[in-house]
């Protein structure tokens, strides 16, 4: 009887790790985004008649046209152990209410033997580059901080795990890829996959393909596209002083579960990069700040390391990007998802809302010279 047991546990053992081993993910996320820049007017309307949509097909006007006004992005992956086959199909059929048609077609990445993911290709390294970091909202640099790191004192796995989290915020377009898995991936040329002010994210979602298995998942009422972060304070259209306390305060966002915000300064010619969140805590994610499950939010707001919902202000502390050459600010509104415990591919739907400012910095004081 024992040997059968333990045959049965050696079993049950190996196939777990059989299935862990070849466990799929699929990952739909929708974001609200907007881009501003401080000290820049807004734009007139456009002339009757003249058509946003073609105008937004000449080089660079897209982004001109969209600065400052809310868009909706939704972003599909499918990750899958094993190199799939030429021919492989991925399709996904969603709700009428996205307005994308009666379906989504995905094309696949195949990483090629020996190629790198993003952010672990060799490159030169800079010995006497320096990070400030600062965390809390308070109107002075509060007792033990900066923490000050000099890139040359880093170990290899910081210096790794750093050069990563710069190229994943660098190109949001990146597939995240491991060596020998499928990414299947969605808005493609094809389809561009523009979402409509009036879409919505509720429905039954339908993934189909030839090399991976199949999957549903229905996305409740209460999850959707969230509306944008609206700041009150500071007044964007001038360029905000770096030398005092600069204290945001924004319009609640509804379903919110958790906010986060950061800025990042650059003094270029010390090779210095100053760094502030709204973190109360030292310590942080190590994987990042990007699509995070509610657990993880409702955990997170818990130890302070995220804002609670009903937050509606933060201070950052004077002076600690006045030297800086480029002051960039991002702010993460976290809410509601759908998830399935099992299924393959695994299946979870996430939502977040963001705002990405230039907030100032010498080289834009001396662009408006």
């Amino acid at each position: 009887m024992k040997k059968v047991l333990l045959m049965l546990a050696l079993l049950t053992a190996t196939a777990t790790a059989f299935a862990a081993e070849n466990q799929a993910f699929w990952g739909v996320f929708a974001e609200t985004r907007v881009q501003k820049m401080a000290g820049m007017p807004a734009l007139p309307p456009l002339p009757p008649g003249v058509d946003a949509g073609a105008m937004a097909q000449i080089p660079g006007m897209a982004a001109v046209l969209g600065m400052g006004a809310p868009q909706r992005t939704l972003s599909v992956r499918l990750w899958s152990p094993g190199i799939a086959p030429q021919g492989a199909t991925a399709t996904i059929t969603p709700p009428a209410g996205l307005k994308q048609g009666d379906r989504l077609v995905l094309d696949l990445y195949r990483p090629k033997p020996g190629e790198t993911g993003p952010g672990e290709e060799a490159g030169t390294e800079e010995s006497s580059f320096t990070i400030k970091r600062y965390w809390g909202s308070s109107e002075k640099v509060k007792p033990g901080q900066p923490e000050v790191i000099r890139w040359d004192t880093l170990s290899p796995e910081l210096k790794a795990a750093a050069r990563r989290e710069a190229a994943e915020a660098a190109s949001k377009e990146s597939y995240f890829y491991k060596p020998d898995w499928t990414t299947a991936y969605w808005p493609t040329g094809k389809q561009p996959g523009r979402i409509a002010n009036d879409a919505a994210l509720p429905g039954k979602y339908t993934l189909t393909t030839s090399y991976t298995g199949s999957v549903s998942i229905d996305v409740p009422q209460g999850v959707d596209f969230l509306a944008p972060i609206e700041l009150s304070s500071p007044d964007l259209t001038k360029l905000p002083s770096l030398d005092g306390a600069i204290t945001f305060r924004w319009k609640p966002v509804p379903g919110i579960l958790g906010y986060h915000a950061r800025i990042i300064g650059m003094q270029q010619e010390k090779k210095t990069l100053i760094l502030w969140s709204s973190s109360e805590v030292q310590d942080e994610p190590s994987g990042g700040w990007d699509y995070l499950e509610m657990a993880e939010v409702a955990k997170l707001v818990k130890s302070t390391a995220m804002m609670e919902p009903t937050r509606q202000e933060m201070t950052v502390p004077a002076g600690i990007f006045k030297e800086c050459d480029v002051v960039y600010f991002t702010m993460t509104g976290y809410g509601p998802g759908a998830a399935l415990a099992e299924g393959q591919p695994l299946p979870r739907v996430q939502t977040k809302t963001t705002l990405n400012i230039m907030l100032g910095g010498k080289a834009m004081g001396q662009m408006g010279e």
